[in-house]
């Protein structure tokens, strides 16, 4: 349990982490290099323990995955040009609702009222979050731009996580060396992004962008995601959901901190009914 809950903190921190970095990098460089950094950190730990087979980068459906991977951290990346961190982690875990509804469709799941009622809960809290109560202030700030981008992150990673499931169901694989492959062709796909949108080639990145570089892609990417894997060794899908929902809180408190993020009333009801909204489909 206590791998779960740090894997969830540290992954609610790279919502702050990616905002401060974007004062040193463009969006496009600084999701390449995140990426490609841990990619290669995971192909290293692979090849040492002679569990990675190189003709997995063949399969279709690891490219697919990695396609829908690179345009969901793109998404997030520009959304937080214009909104903050809070509401990014708010937003992205949606994902979760949109989960729910693909794994009752895809998977035959049960969907009953209590996760019929999440839905619900998580679409009210979702724009309640989003305006502010103030839908006039919103769209003059540019801030709904940013907010829908990174809901829009939360909705393909949702598609994401359901195709990994069903190519994890389908195929005798390790699931840290499709996670492996995955990340890889997510870093390749990125990379003509980075050159010809960014600034790669050419690009000045004072030391500070370099320190959030190798700390989004070491504490937000690698380490979590490894305790999260070792996690479920001792608890279930449920729980891991359910304390995964601690990244949200994480998020939120570490924004206030080291950004100076405030919320009014309006959102913190909204980020509640999230939270209720995780809980029930979830649960």
């Amino acid at each position: 349990m206590g791998l779960l809950i740090l894997s969830s903190i540290l992954w609610g921190s790279s919502f702050v982490s990616i905002k401060i970095g974007l004062e040193y990098l463009d969006p496009y460089n600084f999701a390449f290099l995140r990426l490609a950094s841990a990619a290669s950190i995971l192909l290293a730990i692979q090849v040492a323990r002679r569990r990675f087979r190189f003709g997995v980068l063949k399969q279709g459906s690891a490219w697919l995955l990695g396609l829908l991977n690179c345009v969901g951290f793109l998404l997030q990346y520009l959304g937080l040009l214009f909104t903050t961190a809070a509401k990014t982690a708010l937003l992205v875990d949606l994902n979760v609702v949109i989960i729910a509804i693909l794994s009752w469709r895809f998977f035959q799941e049960s969907f009953g009222r209590q996760k019929q009622l999440g839905v619900l809960l998580g679409v009210l809290g979702a724009v309640m979050i989003t305006t502010n109560g103030d839908l006039s202030s919103v769209l003059t700030t540019g801030q709904l731009f940013g907010d829908v981008l990174v809901f829009s992150s939360g909705m393909v990673w949702a598609l994401f996580v359901v195709l990994h499931k069903r190519v994890f169901m389908k195929k005798d694989q390790d699931v840290i060396e499709l996670s492996t492959v995955v990340m890889i062709a997510t870093t390749l796909l990125l990379f003509p992004i980075a050159v010809i949108l960014g600034s790669l080639p050419s690009s000045n990145i004072p030391i500070q962008g370099w320190v959030i570089v190798a700390y989004s892609a070491v504490a937000c990417t690698v380490l979590p995601y490894a305790m999260w894997v070792a996690a479920l060794k001792a608890v279930t899908a449920t729980v891991a959901a359910v304390v995964g929902m601690l990244e949200i809180v994480a998020a939120m408190i570490l924004s206030s901190i080291f950004l100076g993020e405030a919320y009014n009333t309006v959102t913190l009801v909204g980020a509640l009914l999230v939270l209720i909204a995780l809980f029930a489909v979830a649960s």
